[in-house]
């Protein structure tokens, strides 16, 4: 066991004593135990990340390579995972915020949904596979005329779907579990650590598997799924979380529906937080919806290789390690609010100047690293902002809320980023506007969270709000 436990608190908060004792709620560590905690969960990130780069970085280049249409490709890898997460997280992170067992209310859901992710990643993998045995067996009597390729993509979609509904509820419930079992004094340098073990995962992957990932398919996933599966397990059998206090009973006459409706009522009653949910919204689509595309710019544009390209994202990858060090430092010395801020202010800026100055792969090289500086201190100082931002005692749903309303923007930002690269003929150069757009849109409601954040006391005397009728509950 990592922690021993105490009378369970009424609040989750975390205190430093000066015998360098750690609490968290009704957990408390030394610093052996606390470094015991923190290897375990950087162990299971490596993990989570080295598995979840696949699924991003082959889906766009193989569904391009069966001729699929950019609208397609825009919803397979973004819009399904949004529709999922606006559906079931809500219900999905009440539950486990109320959710009482001997095992705690995240590990159980880890340890279901993982093995589940893991399948569902190998039928994407195995689509072909699954699709060649189905035609020869099945469609040739039943629809001749069903090609292989139609067979191909329905079953990706198929896999795409089961993927992304266990995989959410994965990345929910761990950084869930993060804010559990992690104290809060700690939290930043934490995250900028569990940043850090993410990147090497995904330096490894880039530089090692992804060159050989199109030519090597079936071994390429069939391997990660099974080292993933009995990593992130590992982790889970060893990190042990607290208890909590009873959770109040729901309102006389709820069910699901209704819950379903009174979760977007709770996170988006209160200005601040609305404010908020629409920043990162507006930052996500910026980001999520060009990804798969400017995967196909550098591939179709720049003539980029599939080693250049693992190489190219391989550097800017290296790079965001080291700059999650001082981006670690920067949010606990002048606030997690601030860094965001800033760093928001600059990312407006830089799809424009890649539109302007990008004209090989060189200047692309340029561009990618200079502009991966903003991005990682955004990243980090937007996720150490939530855990202190939403208060302690429904922290799962308002932070499945970045999720939610994130998700729901990739609904509607995949399709119209593939509306829009049809419309300029696949000019794939043109998503640098896209960028510069929604990060530009993002601006204002950041300033409100910024101008309410120091209402409810700033960076020392903070105070996260809940809503009055949550109160009431």
């Amino acid at each position: 066991m990592l922690a021993s436990k105490s009378t369970p608190p009424s609040e989750t908060a975390s205190v430093i004593h000066p015998s360098h004792v750690y609490k968290v709620g009704s957990l408390t560590y030394d610093r052996r135990s606390l470094g015991v905690l923190f290897a375990w969960l950087l162990w299971g990130d490596f993990a989570f990340n080295f598995f979840e780069q696949i699924f991003g970085k082959f889906l766009p280049l193989y569904l391009n390579d069966l001729k699929a249409s950019n609208v397609l490709i825009g919803i397979t890898t973004g819009s399904i995972a949004g529709v999922v997460n606006i559906l079931f997280l809500p219900n999905i992170s009440q539950w486990s915020d109320r959710i009482r067992t001997r095992f705690g209310r995240r590990i159980p859901l880890l340890t279901i949904v993982a093995p589940l992710t893991s399948l569902s990643l190998l039928g994407v993998g195995f689509a072909p596979e699954i699709a060649t045995w189905i035609q020869k067996h099945v469609t040739s009597f039943l629809a001749p005329t069903l090609t292989t390729t139609t067979l191909i993509l329905s079953f990706i979609c198929v896999f795409t779907i089961s993927f992304h509904f266990f995989n959410m509820v994965l990345v929910n419930a761990y950084n869930w579990l993060l804010r559990d079992v992690v104290p809060q004094a700690l939290m930043a340098r934490f995250l900028s650590w569990f940043r850090i073990v993410g990147n090497v995962a995904a330096v490894l992957f880039l530089w090692y598997v992804f060159p050989t990932m199109m030519t090597h398919r079936e071994i390429t996933f069939l391997c990660i799924a099974i080292f993933y599966i009995v990593a992130f397990m590992l982790m889970c059998f060893n990190v042990k979380e607290g208890t909590y206090p009873d959770p109040e009973p729901h309102d006389e006459g709820s069910n699901l529906f209704i819950r379903f409706g009174t979760y977007f009522k709770d996170c988006l009653s209160h200005p601040m937080y609305r404010n908020f949910f629409i920043a990162w919204v507006l930052v996500t689509v910026a980001g999520g919806c060009s990804g798969p595309f400017m995967t196909l710019y550098t591939r179709n544009d720049l003539l980029l290789t599939m080693d250049e390209m693992g190489h190219y994202a391989a550097y800017t990858t290296i790079l965001g390690i080291i700059m999650l060090v001082p981006a670690g430092w920067l949010c606990d010395r002048f606030s997690a609010m601030k860094v965001a801020l800033i760093c928001l202010c600059i990312m407006v800026v830089t799809p424009l100047l890649g539109y302007i100055f990008i004209s090989s792969k060189h200047s692309y090289l340029t561009y990618a690293l200079l502009s991966t500086i903003p991005g990682v201190f955004w990243g980090l100082s937007g996720v150490a902002l939530s855990m202190s931002l939403f208060p302690d005692r429904v922290f799962g749903q308002f932070s499945a809320g970045m999720n939610v309303f994130g998700c729901g923007g990739l609904i509607f930002g995949n399709y119209l980023a593939g509306l829009f690269m049809d419309l300029v003929h696949s000019d794939f150069k043109m998503i640098f506007f896209w960028q510069l757009a929604f990060y530009l849109f993002a601006l204002l409601p950041m300033f409100l969270v910024y101008r309410d954040w120091k209402r409810y006391g700033g960076a020392k005397n903070y105070v996260a709000p809940i809503p009055e009728h949550m109160l009431k509950d």
